[in-house]
Protein backbone atom coordinates (compact mmCIF):
# COMPACT_ATOMS: atom_id res chain seq x y z
CA UNK A 1 0.00 0.00 0.00
CA UNK A 2 2.90 2.34 0.68
CA UNK A 3 4.08 1.96 -2.90
CA UNK A 4 0.59 2.88 -4.16
CA UNK A 5 0.58 5.92 -1.90
CA UNK A 6 3.98 7.02 -3.20
CA UNK A 7 2.70 6.81 -6.76
CA UNK A 8 -0.34 8.95 -5.88
CA UNK A 9 1.48 11.65 -3.89
CA UNK A 10 3.16 13.55 -6.74
CA UNK A 11 -0.30 14.59 -7.97
CA UNK A 12 -1.87 14.89 -4.54
CA UNK A 13 -4.59 17.49 -4.39
CA UNK A 14 -7.18 18.60 -1.88
CA UNK A 15 -9.95 16.72 -3.64
CA UNK A 16 -12.48 14.17 -2.46
CA UNK A 17 -11.02 11.63 -4.90
CA UNK A 18 -7.52 11.88 -3.42
CA UNK A 19 -8.72 11.91 0.20
CA UNK A 20 -10.93 8.85 -0.37
CA UNK A 21 -8.13 7.09 -2.21
CA UNK A 22 -5.70 7.57 0.65
CA UNK A 23 -8.38 6.53 3.15
CA UNK A 24 -8.84 3.28 1.22
CA UNK A 25 -5.06 2.72 1.30
CA UNK A 26 -5.05 3.24 5.08
CA UNK A 27 -7.93 0.78 5.57
CA UNK A 28 -6.17 -1.76 3.36
CA UNK A 29 -3.05 -1.39 5.51
CA UNK A 30 -5.10 -2.44 8.55
CA UNK A 31 -6.59 -5.42 6.68
CA UNK A 32 -3.12 -6.46 5.47
CA UNK A 33 -1.78 -6.20 9.03
CA UNK A 34 -4.46 -8.57 10.32
CA UNK A 35 -3.97 -11.02 7.44
CA UNK A 36 -0.20 -11.03 7.93
CA UNK A 37 -0.65 -11.71 11.64
CA UNK A 38 -2.70 -14.83 10.93
CA UNK A 39 -0.31 -15.95 8.19
CA UNK A 40 2.81 -15.68 10.36
CA UNK A 41 1.44 -16.50 13.83
CA UNK A 42 2.38 -20.18 13.32
CA UNK A 43 5.98 -19.04 12.71
CA UNK A 44 6.26 -16.85 15.82
CA UNK A 45 3.09 -15.62 17.48
CA UNK A 46 4.67 -12.77 19.50
CA UNK A 47 6.81 -11.45 16.63
CA UNK A 48 3.83 -11.72 14.29
CA UNK A 49 1.69 -9.71 16.70
CA UNK A 50 4.34 -6.99 17.05
CA UNK A 51 4.75 -6.93 13.25
CA UNK A 52 0.99 -6.52 12.73
CA UNK A 53 0.70 -3.89 15.45
CA UNK A 54 3.56 -1.89 13.92
CA UNK A 55 1.70 -1.88 10.59
CA UNK A 56 -1.45 -0.69 12.37
CA UNK A 57 0.47 2.06 14.19
CA UNK A 58 1.84 3.09 10.79
CA UNK A 59 -1.74 3.20 9.44
CA UNK A 60 -2.80 5.39 12.37
CA UNK A 61 0.16 7.72 11.75
CA UNK A 62 -0.76 7.81 8.06
CA UNK A 63 -4.35 8.72 9.00
CA UNK A 64 -3.01 11.47 11.24
CA UNK A 65 -0.92 12.75 8.33
CA UNK A 66 -4.05 12.78 6.20
CA UNK A 67 -5.85 14.86 8.83
CA UNK A 68 -3.17 17.50 8.31
CA UNK A 69 -3.59 17.37 4.54
CA UNK A 70 -4.80 20.78 3.50
CA UNK A 71 -1.27 21.80 4.43
CA UNK A 72 0.69 19.59 2.01
CA UNK A 73 4.01 20.26 3.75
CA UNK A 74 2.66 19.17 7.16
CA UNK A 75 1.08 16.10 5.55
CA UNK A 76 4.33 15.15 3.81
CA UNK A 77 6.45 15.67 6.95
CA UNK A 78 4.10 13.59 9.10
CA UNK A 79 3.89 10.84 6.48
CA UNK A 80 7.68 10.83 6.00
CA UNK A 81 8.11 10.37 9.75
CA UNK A 82 5.56 7.53 9.78
CA UNK A 83 7.70 5.65 7.27
CA UNK A 84 10.14 4.99 10.11
CA UNK A 85 7.41 2.86 11.72
CA UNK A 86 6.78 1.17 8.37
CA UNK A 87 10.49 0.35 8.18
CA UNK A 88 10.28 -1.38 11.57
CA UNK A 89 7.26 -3.31 10.30
CA UNK A 90 9.28 -4.47 7.28
CA UNK A 91 12.19 -5.61 9.48
CA UNK A 92 9.83 -7.81 11.48
CA UNK A 93 8.05 -9.05 8.35
CA UNK A 94 11.37 -9.85 6.69
CA UNK A 95 12.45 -11.90 9.71
CA UNK A 96 9.14 -13.79 9.75
CA UNK A 97 9.29 -14.47 6.00
CA UNK A 98 12.90 -15.66 6.28
CA UNK A 99 12.03 -18.12 9.06
CA UNK A 100 8.62 -19.16 7.73
CA UNK A 101 9.64 -22.23 5.75
CA UNK A 102 6.78 -21.66 3.31
CA UNK A 103 7.96 -18.45 1.63
CA UNK A 104 11.37 -18.24 -0.07
CA UNK A 105 14.13 -16.91 2.19
CA UNK A 106 15.28 -14.52 -0.55
CA UNK A 107 12.00 -12.62 -0.17
CA UNK A 108 12.73 -12.17 3.52
CA UNK A 109 16.15 -10.78 2.64
CA UNK A 110 14.63 -8.38 0.08
CA UNK A 111 12.08 -7.20 2.67
CA UNK A 112 14.95 -6.49 5.07
CA UNK A 113 16.64 -4.52 2.30
CA UNK A 114 13.41 -2.55 1.78
CA UNK A 115 13.26 -1.89 5.52
CA UNK A 116 16.83 -0.60 5.43
CA UNK A 117 15.85 1.96 2.77
CA UNK A 118 12.87 3.27 4.73
CA UNK A 119 14.78 3.37 8.01
CA UNK A 120 17.74 5.23 6.51
CA UNK A 121 15.58 7.72 4.59
CA UNK A 122 13.30 8.43 7.57
CA UNK A 123 16.15 8.77 10.04
CA UNK A 124 18.02 11.06 7.66
CA UNK A 125 14.92 13.28 7.25
CA UNK A 126 14.55 13.53 11.02
CA UNK A 127 18.17 14.71 11.16
CA UNK A 128 17.62 17.26 8.39
CA UNK A 129 19.14 15.33 5.48
CA UNK A 130 17.47 14.13 2.31
CA UNK A 131 18.26 10.65 1.03
CA UNK A 132 16.41 8.49 -1.44
CA UNK A 133 17.70 5.01 -0.67
CA UNK A 134 14.19 3.54 -0.55
CA UNK A 135 13.80 4.37 -4.25
CA UNK A 136 16.30 1.57 -4.85
CA UNK A 137 15.29 -0.83 -2.08
CA UNK A 138 11.49 -1.03 -2.32
CA UNK A 139 11.53 -4.06 -4.63
CA UNK A 140 11.20 -6.46 -1.72
CA UNK A 141 7.73 -5.15 -0.91
CA UNK A 142 6.54 -5.43 -4.50
CA UNK A 143 7.99 -8.91 -5.05
CA UNK A 144 6.55 -10.13 -1.73
CA UNK A 145 3.07 -8.87 -2.67
CA UNK A 146 3.34 -10.44 -6.14
CA UNK A 147 4.56 -13.71 -4.66
CA UNK A 148 1.59 -13.78 -2.28
CA UNK A 149 -0.86 -13.19 -5.12
CA UNK A 150 0.74 -15.72 -7.49
CA UNK A 151 1.72 -18.44 -5.01
CA UNK A 152 -1.01 -18.06 -2.39
CA UNK A 153 -2.14 -21.64 -3.02
CA UNK A 154 1.18 -22.80 -1.50
CA UNK A 155 0.53 -21.04 1.82
CA UNK A 156 -0.51 -23.03 4.88
CA UNK A 157 -4.27 -23.34 5.13
CA UNK A 158 -4.49 -24.00 8.86
CA UNK A 159 -4.35 -21.08 11.25
CA UNK A 160 -5.21 -23.13 14.34
CA UNK A 161 -1.97 -22.18 16.10
CA UNK A 162 -2.91 -18.49 15.85
CA UNK A 163 -5.80 -18.95 18.31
Amino acid sequence: MTIIAILVFPTLQDSLFHILGITVIILLDVIVAIALYFLFAPVNKILSLIMALSRMVYAIAFAYALSRFPNVEMFQTTWDNSLLIFGVHLVLLGILVYHSGFIPKWLGILLLLSAFGYLVDSTAKLMGYHTMISVFTFFGEVLFALWLVIKSNKLPHSFDSAD
